[in-house]
């Protein structure tokens, strides 16, 4: 059976150049033997993380909105992988929420020593972000949030894919060398090999 690969489009345009992007990697992971499943946030229904530590006593999110039916499929999700676009520096509000509300993992992993996903076991993470500013450093706030999303999950940061200097949507896709390069990237995903006892 193919592992789970969960795509998170956070590009409130549908079909924008992050999403372009996240497509071609997904049919470079395809090729790999990962069976992707792409959800796009701005069609969920999610609330912002309320800091009311209801998570505290067992680690989950006590917060009732589409975010319930998400962490389902993070946990069974053997790679993940975040699509944005570079918005004043970082991720999108949408990424950013949803990062946000695993704030119930946090606990679990830290205050209550229960980590939803073990550190012995073998997942796989990944950024592709896409923007209009061509400066590198525009790039590196949305990174940092992404490892350090990876790590609270204990998933292992594979690496990005960071494009910058398109902002229309559609430009990514009028240079072929973008795609090829998110395919490849996909291409190149590592399939996490198996727990360790």
């Amino acid at each position: 059976m193919s592992p789970n690969l969960l795509a998170v489009s956070s590009s409130p345009r549908r079909g924008g150049n992050s999403e372009t992007l996240l497509k071609a990697f997904l049919e470079g992971a395809s090729k790999k033997g990962w069976q992707g499943e792409t959800v796009r946030l701005n069609e969920l229904s999610l609330k912002p993380c309320q800091a009311c530590d209801g998570c505290a006593k067992d680690g989950r999110c006590v917060i009732k909105d589409d975010m319930q039916l998400l962490y389902p499929k993070v946990l069974a999700a053997r790679g993940l992988v975040l699509a944005t676009p570079i918005y004043f520096g970082s991720v999108s509000a949408q990424l950013k929420i949803f990062i946000d509300r695993f704030q119930c993992w946090w606990q679990a992993k830290y205050p209550l020593q229960s980590p939803f996903v073990s550190g012995k076991e073998k997942r796989s993470g990944f950024l592709i972000c896409s923007g209009a500013l061509r400066q590198e450093e525009y790039r590196h706030n949305a990174v940092l949030i992404a490892r350090t999303f990876f790590h609270i999950l204990n998933f292992h940061y594979c690496g990005n894919l960071c494009i910058q200097g398109v902002d229309e949507k559609g430009a990514i896709s009028k240079d072929r060398a973008y795609l090829k390069r998110a395919f490849d990237a996909g291409m190149a995903f590592p399939i996490p090999s198996p727990a360790s006892p």
